[in-house]
């Protein structure tokens, strides 16, 4: 079953298969918070915010991996 990354848009969906998904999220090069592209980066995304809706982590612990998921993709644009 394909995995929704934009599951709010309808307009540009991003399905990848489940395969696909568990290599992203599993990927760690240069750490867990690094990603290589924007499906990573999303695949990754989604994965915290299941994480966090699934009560696999508190509050505390997803708003700061979110924050350095965030920001480490940020840094890659104002390099």
């Amino acid at each position: 079953m394909p995995i929704n990354l934009r599951p709010q848009s309808t307009a540009h969906p991003l399905e990848l298969p489940e395969e696909e998904y568990e290599r992203l999220v599993q990927r760690k090069d240069g750490g867990w918070s690094s990603c290589a592209d924007e499906t990573e980066w999303l695949a990754k995304l989604h994965y915290l915010r299941s994480g966090f809706e699934l009560a696999k982590l508190s509050s505390a612990e997803f708003e700061a991996r979110e924050f350095r998921l965030v920001m480490n993709w940020l840094r890659r644009f104002t390099r």
